[in-house]
């Protein structure tokens, strides 16, 4: 049957794809109740990337992020989008060392 010889397609998820995530409401650590007259915006914004990323891609993703206008920010201040680069939790290999 054709169905056997069909390969399932997995989509990489990209530095972009995450960078959009995380600037879903559900994702903020702090935030106020929602008005509909007012605009809402950022003060800063700290992204931390866990895993094999390329510096190359995060530049790209904030260039996109700044030109779709995908996050608002303060209007008396800088924008401000820092993200920080982690292989891997430093708490998990404290862990495994101590284990072994």
């Amino acid at each position: 049957p054709p169905a056997d010889h069909q390969v399932a397609s997995v989509r990489k998820t990209t530095v972009l794809d995450v960078m959009r995530r995380l600037l879903q409401p559900q994702n903020m650590m702090v935030s106020a109740p929602r008005d509909r007259r007012r605009e809402h915006c950022y003060i800063s914004i700290l992204n931390i990337i866990q895993g094999e990323v390329d510096p190359t891609q995060v530049h790209k993703s904030l260039q996109r992020i700044r030109e779709r206008k995908l996050a608002q920010f303060i209007p008396w201040g800088p924008a401000s989008i820092q993200v920080a680069l982690s292989r891997s939790l430093p708490t998990f290999k404290r862990l495994i060392a101590f284990l072994v």
